[in-house]
C-alpha cells in the first residue's frame, strides 16, 4: 500500500512563515542586546567569526558564507577595518584580489569576543534545555524547509 501524503493548507503554510519571522525577531532582538556590550553588532561577529576560522578569504567567499550580497559585506568589512579589527592585504601575485584577515591587534586583545557568537547560540539554546531528540527534531524540520526553497527556485528557472 503507498503512502500519500497530504499537502499542507495555507494556514500551516501561514503559520510557519509567521513562526520563522518570530525566531528571526526575537534572536536579532537577544542578539542586539548581548553584543551591544561588545560594540559589534550580530553581523560583524559573523564576520569576526569567519576571518578567524577561515583567515586571508576573499569578499566574494565572505559574501557567500554569510549569504548577504558584496557590498552589504564591504559596507561591513569596511567599518571594521576603520576600528582596527579587520585588514586587507593585496596578494603581490594579484593585485586585483584582496584578502581579508582579522588584526594581530584584534586577536590579541579581544580575542573573547571572537567566541562569543558561538557562546550566545549556546547560551540561548541550553538556557531552555532542548532535548536531543527534539533538536533532531527541529533540524529535520529545518532542512526540510530549505529543501524546499532550492527544489522551488530550481523549479522556477533560477538556478
Amino acid at each position: 500500500m503507498k503512502c500519500r501524503m497530504e499537502p499542507c493548507s495555507n494556514e500551516q503554510l501561514e503559520k510557519i512563515v509567521e513562526l520563522i519571522k518570530l525566531t528571526q525577531k526575537n534572536f536579532r532582538d537577544r542578539a542586539h542586546t548581548k553584543f551591544k556590550e561588545c560594540g559589534f553588532t550580530l553581523p560583524q561577529l559573523s564576520v569576526i567569526s569567519i576571518l578567524n576560522s577561515t583567515p586571508n578569504i576573499n569578499l566574494n567567499e565572505l559574501s557567500e558564507k554569510l549569504g548577504l550580497s558584496k557590498s552589504t559585506v564591504s559596507g561591513l568589512v569596511e567599518r571594521l577595518e576603520n576600528h582596527g579589527v579587520v585588514i586587507r592585504e593585496i596578494p603581490e601575485d594579484n593585485h586585483r584580489m584582496v584578502r581579508l584577515s582579522l588584526s594581530k591587534r584584534f586577536v590579541d586583545k579581544d580575542s573573547n569576543i571572537i567566541d562569543s557568537k558561538s557562546t550566545f547560540i549556546n547560551e540561548i539554546l541550553k538556557s531552555r534545555i532542548i532535548s536531543f531528540a527534539d533538536s533532531e527534531k527541529i533540524i529535520f524540520a529545518l532542512e526540510k524547509l530549505i529543501s524546499l526553497f532550492v527544489c522551488s527556485r530550481k523549479n522556477s528557472g533560477k538556478d
